[in-house]
């Protein structure tokens, strides 16, 4: 499985139990993003504009 397509069509042919198992780890890695922006976003901001975007691209 290399694309999102089949990784959704995968995801679809799961059992209930195991669908909600990966919606919950999926809902996990979206908190540890949205915390690792944030933290991103902090050091971006310390370095000023000069050196642009180092951390969040």
């Amino acid at each position: 499985m290399s694309t999102v397509l089949e990784i959704e069509q995968a995801i679809e042919r799961l059992p209930t139990s195991q669908m909600l198992e990966v919606a919950d780890w999926l809902d996990s890695q979206r908190g540890m993003i949205a915390a690792s922006e944030s933290v991103f976003q902090m050091l971006d901001d310390e370095e000023g504009t000069e050196g642009g975007s180092q951390w969040l691209g």
